[in-house]
C-alpha cells in the first residue's frame, strides 16, 4: 500500500511540474486529516512564507530571524535550486569574493525576497513554480532551511506559511507578507460527526 501511495505522489509531482494547473483530488478516507507541507523549523534563519502565485505583483519568499541574536545577511544565499549557481541570490547584496558590508536582520524581523528573475533590480534570479523548492544556504554551502512544496491549483493569491509562525510546517493561508502568519484552524481529527 505504501508503494502505491508513493507512486501516486511521485506521479502528481511529475504531472504538476509539466503544467501550471494541477487539481489534486485524492480521497484520503473518513479519518484522513489535512497535513502541512515541509518540516518544522530548526535553523536561526528560516523560510517562513512563500507566495508562488500572487493575485498581483511578483512571487516572493519571506525569511524570518527566529534566533535570539541579529543575523548577518552577508552569510547567506536564497535559491530555488541547490544545483544551479545562477539561481543563488546573495542576501547581503555582494556575493563573495566581493566585500559585503554587514547587514543585520534583527531578532524577530522579516525579510522579503522578490523572486521575479530580475537580478539587475536586486531581485532573486528565479521565479517560483507551483511544484518548486526554496532554500536558505550558508556561504559554506550548508542548507540552513529548505522547503519542497506543491502549490494547490485553488490557491491563487494565497501563500504557504509556517504554522505556528516561524516554527511549524507550511499551510495554505491568506498572505501576510512581512507580518506574523495568520492562524490556521486545526482540523478535527477526533472523528466527531
Amino acid at each position: 500500500m505504501r508503494t502505491s501511495a508513493a507512486l501516486l505522489g511521485a506521479s502528481l509531482l511529475l504531472a504538476s511540474a509539466c503544467t501550471d494547473e494541477v487539481a489534486l483530488q485524492v480521497d484520503g478516507g473518513f479519518d484522513a486529516a489535512e497535513v502541512g507541507q515541509g518540516s518544522i523549523a530548526r535553523g536561526p534563519l528560516v523560510i517562513n512564507e512563500v507566495m508562488p502565485k500572487p493575485a498581483e505583483g511578483a512571487d516572493w519568499i519571506e525569511l524570518y530571524n527566529r534566533s535570539d541574536a541579529a543575523i548577518d545577511l552577508c552569510d547567506y544565499f536564497v535559491t530555488d535550486s541547490l544545483d544551479r549557481l545562477d539561481h543563488y541570490f546573495h542576501l547581503g547584496g555582494s556575493p563573495p569574493p566581493q566585500e559585503c558590508p554587514v547587514q543585520l536582520l534583527d531578532v524577530g524581523e522579516y525579510l522579503i525576497v522578490i523572486a521575479d528573475d530580475d537580478a539587475p533590480a536586486g531581485h532573486a534570479p528565479f521565479k517560483l513554480g507551483i511544484a518548486d523548492q526554496a532554500h536558505v544556504v550558508s556561504l559554506s554551502g550548508e542548507a540552513i532551511d529548505s522547503l519542497i512544496y506543491l502549490y494547490p491549483a485553488n490557491g491563487a493569491g494565497m501563500s504557504l506559511a509556517r504554522q505556528p509562525n516561524g516554527e511549524g510546517s507550511f499551510w495554505l493561508v491568506e498572505a501576510s507578507e512581512g507580518q506574523t502568519n495568520p492562524d490556521v484552524p486545526t482540523p478535527d481529527v477526533g472523528g466527531a460527526q
